[in-house]
């Protein structure tokens, strides 16, 4: 039996992180606050200072002890990761790119709406037009970080970033957006957006999985763009 809404509580871990995640997260632990007295449920948020910050002063980016206690949370509240005086990729491979991996959060899911009275340089379209959800890879591809130099410093120097997917990684995505479209209910159709006529072997390892998962989704109608 699930619990009542009155008796569900929820531990979120919230990280202003750097630039504007201050300000955002200040607002959308308003919105958080304000849903949950509304729906009946508890929250308790427990406040993190990791980012660039921290890191200019300390020389930390994420601490074994604190990872080990954000294993314990539901969810994870975070603003945003790149300070001006921290050279770029420090904090990202660190702390966003290292909490995707050793948690695994392998999906990157991007609502896109249309909100009504909100202007668009789309023709003709609506907010019953523009309605549809994006589902990203979040741990594979160019973010695994496999790839290196020959002859750095050099006139010759080589840089080489690998793509590496895998048929695991692949199909857990999809199958998520597969029942995620069947959750939705909007249309039920799912697109794969991919570049198999120039990225042959990994957009081919995707697209394969993809129409191998559709066929336990028949009511799910499917394209490739």
């Amino acid at each position: 039996m699930e619990p009542k809404k009155a008796d569900r509580s929820y531990r979120i871990a919230v990280m202003p992180g750097d630039g504007t995640g201050p300000e955002v997260v200040r607002e959308a632990v308003k919105v958080l606050q304000t849903v949950a007295a509304r729906d009946g449920f508890k929250v308790e948020l427990a406040p993190y200072d990791l980012g660039g910050d921290r890191y200019l002063s300390t020389g930390e980016i994420l601490p074994t002890s604190i990872l080990d206690e954000l294993r314990g949370f539901d969810a994870i509240l975070l603003g945003a990761i790149g300070h001006p005086d921290v050279k770029p990729g420090i904090l990202e491979k660190g702390l966003l790119l290292e909490l995707r991996f050793q948690l695994d959060q392998y999906i990157n899911l991007r609502p896109v709406i249309l909100y009504p009275g909100v202007e668009t340089p789309l023709k003709d379209k609506g907010p019953d037009d523009v309605n549809f959800v994006v589902v990203r890879e979040n741990t594979e591809g160019l973010y695994a970080g496999a790839g290196g130099f020959l002859r750095k410093g050099t006139p010759h120097e080589v840089a080489v970033q690998e793509s590496v997917n895998t048929r695991m990684g692949a199909e857990r995505c999809i199958r998520y957006a597969f029942e995620y479209c069947r959750r939705r209910n909007l249309g039920r159709k799912l697109t794969l957006c991919g570049k198999t006529n120039v990225l042959t072997y990994a957009f081919d390892l995707w697209e394969r999985a993809f129409y191998d998962v559709a066929k336990e989704f028949p009511d799910i109608q499917t394209d490739y763009a």
